[in-house]
Formats: C-alpha cells, structure tokens, sequence
C-alpha cells in the first residue's frame, strides 16, 4: 500500500497532467465565439436585406407619385394646381365635376388673405394670442405649426375640429360632435371611467358623426362614427389598419348608452372599417399626417368626396391658418 502511495507521488512530480480542462474551455470559448459570430452575421445580413426593402419600397412609391403628379399635368395643364380636382373613379365610370365645384372646395386665397398669412408666419413673439374661442387659445407657437412642414399640434387640432362642429349647425349639414385629441389615448389607457365625464353635456346619440382625433405617438389619424350607416371607419394618410380602434370606439358606445341611457346599445348592423390606402388620399412624406388627419374630417362632416391630394397640402396650410385666425371656414 505505501509503494503504490510512493509510485503516485513521484509520477505527480515528474510527470504533470495535461491540463484537459483549460483546453476544453479554449475550445468552448472559440465554439461560443463562432456561433455568436456566425448569428452576429445573419442578423447584419438580415438588417441589410431590411434596409434594401425599405429603399425599395420607397423607390416604388416615389415612381407612384412621379407617375400621378404627371398624370394630373397632363389631365389639368391650364388649372392652377391648388384648385386641381382630381378625377375620382366610381362603379359607374368618372364622376364629372359639376361647375362651380372646384370654387366651392378651394376657394382662392386672396392677396389680401396672403398678406395675413405671411404675418402669421413671420417670427415674433411666440406667446403672443392670435385667435380664442371655443375656451381654447391659440398662439404664434401653435400657428407656427401650421407653417411649411411642421407638424400639427394638439391646440390647432382642437381648434379645427371645433370650427367643423360650429359649421354643422346648418341644417343642411350633418351634425357633427368631434372629441378632443386627448380623448382617445385617454380612452385606451385609463378606460371608460376615465373619459364618461367629457360628455356630461353632450348627447353623442343624437348627433350624426363623431369625429375622433387619434394620435400614435408621432402619427395622427381619424376615425368616424356614422350613426347613419351604421359604421366606424379609420382613416390612415399612411394606409395603416387600426381594426383595435374600431373596437374600442365600439365599446365606448356601449357603455356611453348603459351610462347615459339606462339601455343596451344595439350593435346589430354594426360595420367596423379601415380605408385602404387606395380608397383614401394618402401622404408622401413625413409631415402632413395631421393636415390629412383634418381634411379627411373636413370633407366627411359636409358628406362630400374626399377629393385632394398631398399637392394641396400647403394651399390648405395656409387656409386653415387664416380660418383659424378668423375663427371661421371658408
């Protein structure tokens, strides 16, 4: 026993064990190393492929627009391009524009109108009040908004939609109640509690339209309901489907009518759409999706055609600055 205990101790001293465990983890760190590479690679391959994709895409709806831009000089060479109406396409064939319409849905702003306009814009002091109704203020800082391609902000929204309500008084219009822009989100993260007291004094049944501002973190789009047909519709400048929204904005209507009502809202009949980006004029940039926001709802409370495009964007930058500025649609 004490030989074999010897034998073990010279063989230790003479001859060191090949340190298997150190190479072991060489080898692992190098696999290791290898499959993160190899992973490494194909997410980079796969970012590449997205980025070719999106470059693509956009190719293609810049050909898209090249080719419409072209169609409508060559349909309306001699008409001044803010007054442009396009051709829409019904089961029945073009829709003929009847006189006096292209007058009536952009009416010319005059140089007089010019003139209030470029001070609007022109620098100054940017606290300074330019227009207060429907307890809600606006300043240069919100008109500044409205300026070439800034983005629209919640208080000339607001506004805006209360000018259409104002206009829906006429009895031959559609009555019409439009939900302040924090409405929705407010709906959609806290709930009905949260939001059943900003009708306290509005009937939304009996109105015709509602018209409900949404806005997506930096993406503004608009849904309606149409107690005539039965239906809530979205509308997306940038063709997206919000079938969620639809379904919230349906549920609200439910409890809205067991609060307000006392009775069951019934919604049988009920359609829940979204517009496809072919149905609906659709924006080519990254700026205009609250001006599109606003005249989808301005064409949709007079019950008219939505019949513009993203080349009448800053003619009706400049309207919307002087109808708020003069508290009134033109």
């Amino acid at each position: 026993g004490s030989d074999s205990v010897i034998l073990l101790k010279v063989k230790d001293s003479r001859t060191p064990a090949p340190s298997l465990p150190f190479f072991q983890a060489e080898l692992w760190i190098k696999e290791l190393t290898s499959v993160y590479d190899s992973r490494a690679r194909e997410r980079w391959r796969q970012i590449e492929e997205q980025k070719a994709l999106a470059l693509q895409l956009q190719s293609q709806r810049l050909q898209e627009q090249e080719r419409s831009v072209q169609d409508l000089v060559d349909l309306h060479l001699r008409v001044p391009l803010e007054k442009e109406i396009p051709v829409a396409v019904g089961p029945e064939g073009p829709e003929r524009t009847r006189p006096g319409q292209a007058d009536d849905d952009f009416p010319e702003i005059t140089e007089e109108m010019e003139k209030e306009i470029k001070s609007l814009f022109r620098g100054g002091n940017q606290d300074e009040v330019l227009s207060e109704a429907f307890r809600l203020t606006i300043t240069r800082k919100d008109i500044q908004t409205l300026n070439n391609l800034n983005w629209l902000n919640d208080e000339i929204i607001n506004f805006y939609m209360n000018l259409l309500m104002e206009r829906s008084k006429d009895k031959d219009l559609p009555a019409v109640h439009a939900f302040n822009t924090f409405f929705f989100t407010k709906l959609k993260t806290a709930g009905y509690q949260a939001v059943k007291r900003w009708t306290k004094k509005v009937d939304i049944f009996s109105v015709d339209l509602l018209l409900v501002p949404i806005h997506l973190g930096v993406h503004w789009c608009l849904a309606v309901v149409d107690f005539r047909k039965k239906t809530i519709t979205y509308y997306d400048s940038m063709g997206g489907i919000n079938s969620e929204a639809c379904r919230i904005l349906l549920q609200y209507l439910k409890q809205e009518s067991l609060d307000k009502k006392r009775k069951e809202f019934d919604t049988n009949g009920w359609a829940l759409l979204s517009k496809k980006s072919q149905e609906i004029p659709q924006q080519m940039n990254g700026s205009d999706c609250g001006m599109f926001a606003c005249r989808y709802a301005e064409c949709i409370s007079k019950d008219k055609p939505i019949n513009f495009t993203q080349q009448h964007m800053p003619y009706f930058r400049k309207r919307m600055a002087w109808e708020i500025l003069h508290r009134k649609l033109l």
